[in-house]
This record gives structure tokens, sequence and C-alpha cells, in this order.
């Protein structure tokens, strides 16, 4: 099996990569680990740490680096992208013109006008990939980490040849993850067997069954955010609880996986924290010192155990080992095509649901319907993700524009329009097709 990991030099995402392929899974050399990065020197860093660690637990996995993504695609049976280019750079480009327009709120990740750009960034390197993977390993799955993935993800279905699923663990995370609210319904995560479902960072719980008795604990959890009395809580979760109080009245559900990021697909709300600083991780400083410290993991001076203190949530590894070995594993959570699994969204749309894992397939699991409004609302969030996708592929501007006036998170369309304008203008180098 040979997995190809473009981003391989990343800052939050590749060493959980070498730590599933070496540690969890003790890959043996019949496979090969192929790290790509822009940055070569962050790229050699990892894999020459990883051969460090898989030599001291006698793990025989090939490990190689690149800036080669052309050569290291060649024969790939597994494709993992975590990657922005130029990511806060280009944020800030973004801010700047938002903050000038008078809508600093939009300087999103992936949703609002920020969100949308970013979509554009993204999905041009993506079709870039693609491109490449429908010459070189037709056969191979693209397993995305990379924002806005919804948008990331539909444009790969609908417009190249290439499977892929999508990556985000945000629900199991924060006062609304899977492991905080059990405990607000005296449960302990382990306890419980919780089901979210809806779209990537739009997510809803719909489902809190005790693993036990098989009780339905959903309406517990609900009296409990209705009741609102957060005193036996941590103080740090209260902003989210009351957020999450007000939706559930609105919206009939409870939020999964970070309120900030629901908000991004939400018009402006005033306990909402919005990003003001580039949602990248890593400054220069950080990026150095994690390149001092892969160097002297591969030279013996520092315990290898060191590279894994702060692991990434998304283990792409994990799928990529169930489908080729043909396990038989539930994904709580994966983005990829309906196909029937939320039964109020149309079957070709990309949602993020629990899936099982047969005989080397995926089979999204079908889960409980949302409350009418609210899958009315994830349906509008869908409908602009499709817009988005085919923007970015066609450099459509008519298209970008008509993603913005349907998208519920943009409130003031003509200053939307105008920063379309000023953004797709000096992004131009990056977004060649819609100079066209």
């Amino acid at each position: 099996m040979n997995i190809v990991v473009i981003g391989g030099g990343s800052f939050v995402f590749a060493h959980t990569v070498v730590e599933d392929v070496i540690v969890k899974h003790r890959l043996d050399n019949t496979s090969k680990l192929i790290l790509v990065d822009l940055n070569e020197e962050a790229a050699l860093a990892m894999a020459a740490a990883g051969r460090t660690v898989a030599k001291a637990l006698g793990v025989t996995v090939q490990i190689e680096a690149t800036v080669d993504r052309e050569q290291a695609l060649v024969g790939a049976d597994y494709v993992i992208v975590s990657a922005s280019p130029q990511g806060a750079r280009r944020w800030q480009m973004d801010y700047d013109i938002l903050v000038e327009l008078g809508m600093p709120d939009q300087a999103r990740e992936c949703g609002g006008v920020g969100g949308l750009l970013n979509s554009f960034r993204s999905i041009t390197l993506l079709m870039d990939i693609c491109r490449d993977m429908e010459r070189l390993c037709p056969n191979a799955m693209l397993l995305d980490v990379t924002n806005p993935m919804p948008r990331v993800v539909t444009a790969i279905e609908r417009f190249t040849a290439i499977k892929s699923a999508g990556f985000c663990n945000i629900a199991y995370r924060g006062p609304d993850g899977y492991a905080f609210l059990p405990s607000l319904i005296g449960k302990r995560p382990e306890e419980v067997e919780i089901v979210t479902a809806g779209l990537n960072h739009f997510a809803w719980v719909v489902s809190v069954k005790d693993r036990k008795s098989g009780e339905e604990c959903l309406p517990l959890l609900e009296q409990y955010l209705i009741k609102g009395d957060w005193s036996n809580q941590p103080e740090w979760t209260w902003r989210e609880l009351s957020v999450m109080q007000r939706w559930l009245k609105q919206y009939g559900a409870v939020a999964a996986g970070a309120v900030d990021h629901h908000a991004e697909y939400l018009p402006f709300q005033e306990d909402i924290r919005y990003t003001v600083t580039p949602p990248y991780h890593g400054s220069e400083e950080e990026r150095r010192l994690r390149l001092m410290e892969l160097r002297e993991i591969a030279d013996g001076q520092r315990d290898w155990q060191e590279l894994f203190k702060h692991p990434s949530w998304e283990h792409p590894v994990d799928l990529a080992v169930a489908l080729e070995w043909e396990e038989d594993v539930r994904v709580d959570i994966l983005n990829l095509r309906n196909n029937g699994s939320l039964s109020q969204l149309p079957e070709d749309r990309i949602v993020e649901a629990p899936v099982q894992i047969h005989q080397g397939e995926l089979q999204p699991m079908p889960v409980p319907e949302f409350p009418s409004e609210l899958a009315k609302l994830i349906r509008s969030i869908s409908d602009v993700h499709e817009l988005a996708a085919r923007a970015a592929v066609e450099g459509n501007r008519e298209l970008a524009r008509a993603a913005l006036e349907i998208d519920p998170a943009v409130t003031d369309k003509a200053a939307a329009f105008e920063a379309l304008d000023r953004m797709l203008k000096v992004h131009a180098d990056m977004l060649p097709q819609f100079t066209k």
C-alpha cells in the first residue's frame, strides 16, 4: 500500500500520519509513505524523524520525502491532502479588504465571503492534484483534510474521476463535542453512543444512546440545555452552552462541534468569536523550533515520543488501512456522497455522517431526520457549497455572485459583491481561471 501525503511537512497534521503508519498500524516494507511538501526542509526532516521512529520500533515501512508531486503520485493507492499554500498571507489579504469594507466578521475560513475565496484557492489546488492523479494513479482514493472540506469534496465528486472522502473530527471537540456532552447528563463518554450528522462544521446531534440500556438520552441533553443552569460546568464552557441553548430553541437541535464553526455559515451574532488572525497553526518561530525538534529526533538527540505529543484529531490512515485490508469498521464522522444517509438532502450532496466500512466499501449509515426548519437551513448551506464548487472549477464570476446571493451568512450583498471583485483581483495569480 502506497500512501502519499501532500502537505507532508505540515505543522499540525503530518506527524499524526507518521504516528498512525508506524505506531498504530505498523505497516511493513510492502508499504510506502511518501511525504510531499513545497517546503523541502520540513518534508525531509519529517521523513527522517519517521525513519528513526520506525527503526526504534522495528517497523519496516518505507518512508520518503520529495517536492516532486508527480513523481510521488505514480503508483499511489491513497493520497492524503492537508495543504493551504500561502494560507496565512492570503487570509490576511482577504481580511484587509473586508475590514476596509466594514465587514470584518466575513473573514471566515469556510463560510461567508472569506470562506468563498478560501474555497476557490483550495479547490484550484485540489483540481490540479486530481488531474495529476487521473494520469498517474487513477484508481487511488483522495483523503482530504483541507478546508473548506464540503466544497473541496463536492468539486472532486462533480468534476473529476477520483474517489474521495473528507476528514474533520471537530464534532469530537469542545463543549459540544463527544467527549464533553455526556457529562452534561451525568454520563461518561464510553457509556453512550453519540451520532452526529449534517454538513462539515455544521453538524448536529441526532442520537445519544445509552450503550447498556439502549435508552435514547437526547431528550435529557435537550432538557439540560433548555434549563440553562451552567453553574456545575467549567466557566470556559458557558458561552458555548448559551449559544447551544439559543440554537436548540431556534432550530430544535443540539449543535455538535464548536459553535464558532457553525456560526461561519450564519449571519453575524454578538456572542460568536470571529477570527481576527489567520486561522492557521504555527508561527515562523514555532515552525523553526519544530524543524529543530524533527532533526534532533532524527539524530537520536531527542526522545522520538515527543514527536507525537500533540496529535491531530484526523486519522485518514485508519480509513486507508480498513479499506485496503477489508476490515469491518464504523467511522463516526466522514464527509462523502450522501447516498440516502440524510433523507432530507439530495443523494448526490456531500454530507457529514457516520459510515460503515464493509468488505472494502464505504456505506453511509441512515440517520434520523432533522427538524424541518433546520433541514431547510442545511439544504440552503449545501446549495451554497454546490455553487461555490462549480464557480471555482469553471472560473465563473456569475456563479460566485450567485453563491453570495443565497448564502445565509452574508447579509450585506452589495458589500459582498464588491469584496468578491477586489479579492478575485488580488488573488488572480492563484485563481487564473477567473481572469479568462
